[in-house]
């Protein structure tokens, strides 16, 4: 019994350890709830942190130093509510915000900026008609606000920046760019887009696998885009933008050929290395290549009958809503995997490198329930029924990308989720990576004020 409570105890701790209050300030947020939004921003310039907090009527700016220490807060009236949402930000040479508050279809944009020190506003107003586009996202970058649209069966993408009261419109354009399939056929860029939709992943944070399987990825990096290609399971076919000249540089990076011609495949871009991960129900093939020089860093290939040598978990099964179960061996495990939307994520932590590999989607429960030894693991009500599924394991690799077997480090995103959880006066949460730990502000519906919390990977010990 003192075994067990000395366990919780330190479980407690542990969870105590990996978040610090930063900063709070006293802030009512009147009804209409769906007029409350909150933004935490970083000008990357200065590092300052400000936070943008609306309601129906009002907004609340409060700026912090790099330091973390509050400066000065303001107070302006919001603009007219058919403006709806907070959508973007950026910051010009004299450290003010703009603030870009748009309509629900983002084609009504009103940009405000504050200028802080005479506590006035200047507004630019801008009308974009999308015409035969689809927004892909909008995203802030080097201090400017964007928003990145597809071209209507055309082989274009189309950029809209916002900064300093002026609004620029590029068209990225691809028509010169070759594209085919597995099988050697042609394609047209718009083809691959309408078929694989572009999946935005955030570069300095941990993305969930089921953002890994996409086979379109967009990273948004220093002062360029980077959009990679797996429609192919032979290679990946990357497009690195530049965000001034608007310049493409194509990089094609082919896929080890495995004895079983017929595979599924994907890839992960991190940190200037490209991730690929190619399987079929007969071997898993695993490789890294330096982004670059296209050379080979790592190639590992495993056969059905083999151990996963790099694994760092368990192979697990979980449908949704279902403790996880686990695949007995490899076998079993791949059998599944070729029945789902495959891919892999990859995330760094101070000590080390974790890399998710797995497949997502929607499965008919049926159809796996065979292949395990124990049928009873499950609810009978999930019989004949298409469920959410995630097959996976995890892998922990050091700086070198040399496997490692020290035990992973509990994420900063599960300590926020569990104090999401645990913690009901958090609402309008707003999460940030800033230098090497998570910030996320809330409003405090109980306390009537923003908190602001620091969240880490791992523990954060003082003795």
């Amino acid at each position: 019994m003192k075994k067990l409570l000395l366990f919780l105890t330190i479980i407690q701790c542990s969870f105590l350890f990996s978040q610090t209050v930063l900063a709070t300030f006293p802030l009512e947020l009147k009804k209409s709830k769906e007029y409350k939004q909150i933004v935490n921003a970083e000008n990357t310039v200065t590092h300052d942190i400000f936070v943008f907090a609306s309601d129906k009527e009002s907004l609340t700016i409060l700026k912090y130093n790099s330091a973390l220490f509050l400066t000065n807060h303001y107070t302006f009236a919001r603009p007219d509510t058919s403006y709806k949402l907070l959508t973007g930000y950026s910051f010009n040479e004299q450290g003010n915000p703009t603030i870009y508050w748009s309509s629900l279809d983002l084609k009504n944009i009103q940009a405000i900026r504050y200028e802080l020190n005479t506590n006035t506003t200047v507004i630019f107003n801008y009308y974009n008609s999308f015409s035969q586009q689809s927004i892909v996202t909008p995203f802030q970058e080097n201090n400017t606000f964007y928003i990145l649209t597809q071209k209507d069966s055309e082989e274009k993408l189309v950029l809209y920046s916002f900064k300093n009261g002026q609004k620029e419109q590029k068209t990225v354009d691809f028509s010169s760019f070759k594209f085919k399939n597995s099988r050697n056929q042609p394609l047209t860029f718009s083809q691959i887009l309408e078929a694989c939709p572009i999946e935005k992943i955030e570069t300095n944070q941990f993305n969930p696998l089921f953002k890994g399987t996409k086979k379109t990825k967009l990273y948004i990096l220093k002062n360029r885009l980077l959009l990679t290609l797996d429609h192919n399971d032979n290679e990946t076919q990357t497009f690195e933008i530049d965000l001034a000249t608007l310049d493409i540089q194509e990089k094609i990076f082919p896929k080890t050929a495995t004895k079983n011609y017929v595979c599924l495949s994907n890839s992960y871009y991190h940190e200037s290395k490209i991730y690929q991960f190619k399987v079929n129900a007969d071997e898993l093939l695993f490789e890294i290549k330096d982004y670059k020089t296209a050379d080979n860093i790592k190639s590992i290939l495993v056969s059905k009958t083999d151990t996963i040598p790099f694994k760092s978990s368990p192979l697990w099964l979980q449908f949704e809503g279902q403790k996880p179960k686990e695949f007995k061996n490899t076998a079993k495990f791949l059998n599944q995997l070729v029945h789902l939307e495959v891919g892999l994520a990859v995330y760094k932590t101070s000590n080390s490198i974790l890399i998710t590999f797995g497949g997502t989607g929607n499965i008919q429960f049926t159809d796996f329930i065979n292949s395990l030894s124990d049928s009873n693991l499950f609810n009978n009500d999930l019989m004949y029924r298409d469920i959410p599924t995630t097959v996976y394991f995890e892998s922990i690799f050091d700086k070198k990308l040399d496997r490692t077997k020290k035990d992973e480090d509990p994420l900063a995103i599960d300590f926020i989720s569990r104090f999401q959880q645990e913690h009901p006066e958090v609402s309008i949460p707003s999460i940030i990576r800033y230098k090497n730990y998570y910030i996320m502000g809330y409003y405090d519906a109980y306390a009537k004020q923003y908190t602001m919390r620091k969240f880490i990977d791992g523990f954060e010990r003082d003795f």
